[in-house]
């Protein structure tokens, strides 16, 4: 993990008085003002020097440190690493809001962590230079609590990494609130029960009807012809699975489920030709008077909640906004995820960094949220 790092001054030290060595030439007035600024650099390289040697870097070996325990950082702001257990100690970097760590040690009102650092510096000959090693880092102990302190805030709800619009793309490195087309709020666990007893799911799970024949999967449309999916059993990006998962009346549509190397996907298929009706990220789901169809994905790989939400409209599913949550993600599980009689989309989610276990499974725990269509 790459750090912000402290550059002990004192390898500078030389240029710096270099600097107001070589400023003759020029007039008075600014000779004076050059030397007074280099007199101060000097000053501040010394008193730097001084803290540097006080508290050295801590370069540890990783086989030989035994981790403690684990623990996250909880304060919302962060918390800084310093390179000794004190205060005036160099800070090396800032660890953000649920970043795990590894416990080393403990030294009163300061913690020890080990992490791999990256120090630059400058070589005999000015060239510039970087080590990276392990080392035994300082952060507050007060800022640091167990992994169910991690939890989302009515202010991580609606920030955004990436937003699509009527077919235009915007992205947010550093994240972006969503100030319209939804309205994203958390709930209590009894309202988000509540909402779950009034839904009805409109997918006919009639599974055993077509079944699979080794690895091809045929179903039969209106106009006589099949639609048909072959499996690709390889250890490849071209791998594939595909099943049955049962089909929509209202919409005459199969549902199918893909998996490959990498990710999935549900895709309906028109049942009376076979054309492909839309393509989700995930299980879909129709709001109570099927005008809208959702699905909610957890994506692993860039940690974010991935919305979208389309229009139904006369056996046409047309895209109508598709977000990816940057601070939580939605549950894993199917039942905890639904959209409500009441017209609002509802799921169980995490923090990102609440997310999995400790022991690197899916968290158990959950929060609940619910969203709103906002009207153009």
């Amino acid at each position: 993990m790459k750090r912000l790092l402290f550059l002990p001054v004192y390898m500078l030290v030389g240029s710096t008085i270099l600097m107001g060595m070589s400023s003759c030439g020029d007039g008075a007035k600014k000779k004076a003002i050059r030397k007074e600024d280099s007199v101060q650099m000097g000053v501040s390289a010394i008193k730097d020097t001084a803290i540097a040697e006080k508290f050295p870097p801590l370069p540890i070996n990783y086989d030989q440190t035994k981790v403690l325990k684990n623990l996250y950082v909880i304060d919302r702001a962060g918390v800084v690493l310093r390179q000794g257990a004190d205060e005036n100690a160099p800070a090396l970097g800032k660890y953000p809001f649920g970043t795990k760590l590894d416990v080393i040690g403990e030294e009163g009102e300061w913690i020890a962590v080990m992490d791999r650092i990256q120090r630059d510096y400058k070589g005999a000959n000015g060239e510039a230079n970087d080590v990276t090693q392990w080392e035994k880092v300082y952060v507050a102990k007060s800022k640091l609590g167990k992994q169910d302190k991690i939890t989302i805030s009515p202010k991580d709800l609606n920030i955004i990494v990436s937003q699509t619009v009527n077919g235009k793309e915007s992205y947010y490195e550093k994240g972006h609130p969503l100030d319209k087309y939804l309205f994203v709020e958390l709930i209590d666990e009894q309202t988000f029960l509540a909402a779950r007893n009034t839904v009805e799911n409109y997918l006919i799970k009639d599974t055993l009807s077509y079944t699979k024949n080794g690895k091809i999967l045929e179903l039969p449309l209106a106009n006589g012809k099949k639609l048909t999916f072959t499996d690709k059993d390889i250890d490849n990006e071209l791998e594939s699975s595909y099943s049955y998962m049962g089909h929509y009346d209202f919409l005459n549509a199969f549902a199918i489920a893909g998996n490959y190397w990498e990710s999935a996907d549900v895709r309906l298929f028109d049942r009376q030709d076979g054309h492909l009706i839309v393509e989700c990220g995930d299980y879909p789901f129709f709001s109570a008077d099927k005008k809208y169809l959702m699905t909610l994905h957890a994506d692993p790989y860039e940690s974010t909640g991935d919305l979208q939400v389309f229009h139904v409209k006369q056996g046409k599913v047309i895209p109508m906004i598709s977000v990816s949550f940057k601070e939580w993600m939605p549950t894993w599980k199917e039942e905890l995820m639904f959209w409500g009689k009441d017209g609002y989309i509802y799921t169980a989610a995490n923090h990102v960094n609440g997310y999995w276990g400790e022991e690197g499974s899916l968290s158990e725990r959950s929060q609940f949220i619910r969203i709103k269509l906002l009207k153009p």
